[in-house]
């Protein structure tokens, strides 16, 4: 569990709030913020993955996660915080918004605003929050995109992928969204192909939003992706050695940069 620290000067550290966004469902954008999760703790950061899918989540599915409670029964008000905090694999934490939950899939302003204040609360006593958003360009995406500190952008080479990727960016940037947004390329069979990607999408973010995406990196095409899958473990952790891992490796020292190193104190706060 996730423990409040004895040390009051700890309340002043934040974690970094990172969402994993995608405009087309499918792209890899849950097993993606999964193993980035299992890999960030694996570096001795305090991670906690929050699936903000809501009403559909399956981040917990992916990662073999079983939890008791999840984000619908703290709206319900049948569960506090802690109580819908599970344990996940490389000592992650996740919180599940519930699969298949219709009063969450339809929740309303006040309701995100819970959860957006609960995120806030629990910022104190990690080092580093992931949300996996749902697809698509609606309110229960662009709220948990518009309070994380960072935004990755995750797309494939697919023309659908790239457009709907870019619809997510221009809904966000719109409405005034000025925080850093990476992207990620995914599922790409070389590097020429990844680039190729990454300029278009750049390109259009600069000529018509005036706003600079920032290039993340890629993971290529690797059926052990698909494999960690089918055994409900995360990739970086069931396929340490593979090629989609070494270079999701590179993709979180990207993002490490942003993380504030946490003092002794705090790091003995989450178990």
């Amino acid at each position: 569990m996730i423990e409040r620290p004895n040390n009051p000067e700890t309340n002043s550290r934040r974690a970094a709030i990172f969402a994993v966004t995608s405009g087309k469902g499918g792209v890899g954008k849950t097993s993606i913020t999964v193993s980035v999760a299992c890999e960030f703790a694996r570096r001795g950061h305090r991670t906690v993955v929050i699936d903000t899918d809501l009403g559909m989540a399956n981040a917990h599915i992916i990662a073999g996660v079983k939890p008791e409670k999840t984000l619908a029964d703290y709206i319900a008000g049948a569960a506090e915080l802690a109580e819908i905090i599970a344990d996940g694999p490389a000592g992650v934490k996740f919180i599940s918004s519930g699969s298949g939950v219709k009063d969450m899939a339809n929740l309303d302003d006040n309701g995100r605003a819970r959860i957006c204040l609960a995120i806030e609360e629990l910022s104190a006593y990690c080092d580093i929050i992931l949300l996996d958003t749902g697809a698509g360009a609606g309110k229960g995406v662009t709220d948990f995109v518009s309070m994380a500190d960072q935004t990755v952008l995750v797309t494939t080479s697919n023309f659908a992928a790239i457009a709907d990727a870019y619809g997510i960016l221009k809904v966000v940037v719109r409405d005034g969204h000025t925080k850093p947004i990476h992207a990620v390329i995914n599922r790409v069979r070389s590097p020429e192909e990844a680039e190729q990607v990454f300029l278009k999408l750049k390109g259009c973010a600069e000529r018509f939003l005036g706003f600079d995406l920032k290039r993340l990196g890629l993971l290529p095409e690797d059926s052990s992706v698909e494999g960690a899958v089918s055994k409900r473990t995360p990739f970086s952790v069931a396929f340490p050695g593979s090629v989609a891992a070494r270079y999701l490796a590179k993709l979180v020292s990207g993002l490490e940069r942003f993380v504030e190193t946490s003092s002794p104190a705090k790091q003995a706060a989450v178990h």
